[in-house]
């Protein structure tokens, strides 16, 4: 497993002298083995796709050191998911300069020239803001994402609620109208029952004014009994009252 580790390390060291991170004599300070060329190695990929699954040798040096609080960290940026960490060991002299992801270690070099530390560090630190613009991207399309949903959804409550309150509006439109109808019904059966009353009223007046008219001419005398004219007296008759002669006045 060792050996496996040790042809990691000169991997990741040949590949960062291919891109020009890490100078050709700082292989043997990056690596546990021979700096020997390694076959198969891409130039088109800076860093690997994903941090290996074993770390190499030096990665697991470097995290010893870093969990024993032997390593003081100089310089470190971050750029979305991406980092680069320069670290400076006082008992050795010598600079660590790493690569990570999301607080994986992609990469580790070692050198003992302080200016070629502060060069590696500023090279790693470029290739994390092109590294992240990816991750940033994606970050920023999700929030737009979320924000876009969000405004989707309080829209469709919106459209919602309005189509909710046009219904009620319609249906107390609709009520209003059932009412309205409702009561012209009525109103017209009430104007319909006053005529029928008022042709009564009307005939009652007729009839009163036909009565009164009656009353006050007065009854009919042409069905009146006129009595005979008396004879003579009769001699030694009690003297009597005579009798009373109906007379025809213009007055009952």
């Amino acid at each position: 497993m060792k050996k496996q580790s040790g042809k990691w390390d000169v991997r990741l060291a040949v590949l960062a002298v291919i891109l020009g991170v890490l100078p050709v004599t700082e292989i043997a300070h990056a690596t546990t083995t021979s700096s020997a060329s390694v076959p198969g190695v891409s130039t088109r990929q800076a860093v690997p796709s994903a941090a290996p699954a074993e770390a190499p040798v030096l990665t697991q040096h470097v995290l010893q050191l870093i969990k024993e609080h032997r390593l003081v960290e100089l310089r470190t940026i971050y750029n979305g998911p991406f980092a680069a960490a320069m670290f400076f060991n006082p008992s050795t002299l010598d600079y660590t300069v790493v690569l990570l992801k999301n607080h994986d270690f992609w990469w580790v070099g070692q050198t003992a020239d302080g200016h070629k530390a502060e060069v590696l560090y500023t090279k790693l630190a470029t290739q994390t803001i092109r590294l992240s613009a990816p991750d940033i991207a994606k970050i920023q399309l999700d929030a737009r994402i979320a924000v876009a949903r969000r405004s989707l959804l309080a829209q469709q409550k919106r459209e919602a609620e309005l189509t909710q309150q046009i219904s009620a509006q319609q249906k107390i439109v609709q009520a209003g109208t059932a009412a309205q109808s409702q009561l012209l019904s009525e109103a017209q059966a009430l104007n319909a029952r006053r005529q029928g009353l008022e042709r009564q009223l009307n005939q009652t007046n007729t009839a009163i004014a036909g009565l009164q008219s009656k009353a006050q001419d007065g009854p009919s005398l042409g069905s009146l009994r006129m009595l005979p004219p008396s004879s003579a007296p009769v001699p030694n008759a009690p003297s009597q009252k005579p009798d009373m002669q109906m007379r025809a006045t213009g007055h009952p």
